[in-house]
């Protein structure tokens, strides 16, 4: 009897040992596409064939401090973000683009009183007399500096203000799905923002989930279950139907002026993601 109590409890134990706890920043207000990544993550889990919980930890803090969160997996252990060379040597990255390349199509939102300033800009050169905006710790600072941008670095929830009252910077390159969703949500408080008509930048970028050092099997179990997600058609049928991504993809129809940025800090190991996982005409 004491065997086969002790036998249990093994049992047991193993089972436990097994979940995966998921620990994953909720920032207040949720950014545009908190929802499409909590369920891609909840996807990816399921088809893992582990067992799991998601837990949301309430967090407002810049995206750099986050990825120093993530090192010691506490309180978090796992965050989606933009790729670079630094963060994939600290961190686990699970190489599967989640936006499928997407992110790296940039819209430029501006105000609506500087749309002739910019209707005028023909190359990169022309752009860089002008001040833009990303979030601080953001992964495309430094591709967009790089490329002879003028690029400032703010908190992500004053950004959209400094655009609407015209104040300290000029546009604000964001991904073409988050623009979409931005500037539905933020017509009623900032009423003098637009996307610029004219202007598309572009580069090789791709967003991952990022998890801690310390949770190997995590970033294992993801791996594999985006892969089968992508085998099944779940992550295509995910992402076709999510409402913002298709109403972005009209926009690479459309007749932009197309700017092309080079990304000198995409990895080798990135460059190798099979052609599957990017949309065509995001592909490195």
């Amino acid at each position: 009897m004491k065997r086969l109590l002790l036998s249990l409890l093994a049992l047991f134990s193993l089972s436990a040992q097994a979940a995966l706890t998921v620990n994953i920043p909720l920032p207040e207000p949720a950014p545009p596409l908190y929802p499409y990544y909590r369920q891609l993550l909840a996807l990816a889990l399921e088809k893992s064939g582990e067992d799991f919980t998601i837990h949301q930890i309430v967090l407002n803090e810049p995206l750099q401090r986050l990825a120093q969160r993530l090192l010691t997996g506490k309180p978090i252990n796992l965050l989606w973000m933009g790729t670079s060379d630094k963060y994939e040597q600290a961190l686990l990255p699970v190489r599967v683009p989640l936006l499928r390349g997407l992110s790296g199509f940039r819209l430029l939102l501006i105000n609506q009183t500087r749309q002739q300033e910019f209707s005028r800009v023909q190359s990169l050169s022309e752009l860089a007399a002008f001040t833009g905006v990303q979030g601080i710790g953001w992964s495309d600072i430094d591709i967009l500096k790089q490329a002879g941008l003028n690029i400032s670095a703010a908190p992500q929830d004053t950004i959209l203000d400094m655009l609407n009252r015209n104040r300290h910077v000029d546009y604000y390159p964001r991904g073409l799905v988050e623009a979409q969703v931005e500037l539905v949500v933020a017509t009623g408080q900032y009423p003098l923002l637009m996307a610029e008509p004219r202007l598309l930048l572009h580069y090789p970028f791709a967003i991952y989930f990022f998890v801690s050092p310390e949770y190997p099997a995590l970033a294992e179990a993801l791996e594999r279950g985006l892969g089968r997600a992508y085998m099944d058609g779940s992550f295509m049928a995910l992402f076709e139907q999510y409402p913002p991504i298709r109403a972005s993809l009209p926009v690479l129809q459309q007749p932009r002026l197309r700017l092309e940025l080079a990304n000198p800090f995409l990895t080798d190991a990135t460059r190798r993601i099979p052609a599957q996982y990017w949309h065509p005409a995001a592909r490195p």
